[in-house]
């Protein structure tokens, strides 16, 4: 597990992000390079502004962690969704039911403290909530490609909601693979 960090600034860069992202949502700026296929390079030497301010081996972590994406997305675009979501799905089940999560108040510290990126609740209501990711380990930094990337970061929501929660369907509607400069996510109860 990763070094827990008290961090003082997170707020002021998640709001520089949200920002950014409303200006995407908005269709005010989209990025529209493709790539005409992923290669591997794209996946690797990401400097995530926040995190290599807390921890000078972000790159090192990120790197590892998106070699594996590659490796999989070669391989099985399905196997690897089903492998990292499921991945993401049983570490989020398993810090809420350690105690590391105890209500949707804890996710942005945890995520930060997992280094899995800056997590941003954006809306919640009885049945939906919207949350955005900045700064997301598996997909900061790389080309519009076409196709959302984070499956592990999905997986960890739903799972740290469905613990605290209940069922829920959680969809990344805005990712860097599609084009925006965040991560964004529909989480729907059932």
């Amino acid at each position: 597990m990763a070094k827990i960090v008290e961090v003082t600034e997170p707020f002021e860069a998640i709001k520089r992000w949200r920002i950014i992202a409303f200006r995407e949502m908005r269709g005010d700026s989209k990025r529209e390079d493709r790539p005409k296929k992923l290669q591997a390079y794209i996946m690797g030497n990401t400097v995530r502004p926040f995190f290599s301010r807390i921890d000078k081996n972000d790159s090192k972590y990120i790197k590892t962690h998106r070699m594996i994406i590659y490796g999989m997305l070669n391989y099985s675009k399905s196997l690897k969704t089903i492998t990292l979501r499921a991945s993401g799905y049983n570490l989020g089940r398993h810090l809420a039911e350690k105690g590391l999560i105890r209500s949707i108040d804890d996710l942005p510290q945890v995520f930060i403290n997992q280094r899995i990126g800056l997590l941003d609740i954006i809306n919640e209501s009885f049945n939906n909530m919207k949350v955005h990711i900045y700064e997301c380990m598996s997909c900061y930094g790389i080309p519009n490609i076409g196709m959302p990337m984070c499956d592990f970061e999905a997986g960890v929501i739903q799972g740290a909601l469905e613990a605290l929660i209940g069922r829920n369907i959680t969809k990344e509607k805005y990712c860097w693979g599609l084009g925006y400069s965040f991560c964004g996510f529909e989480v729907y109860f059932e």
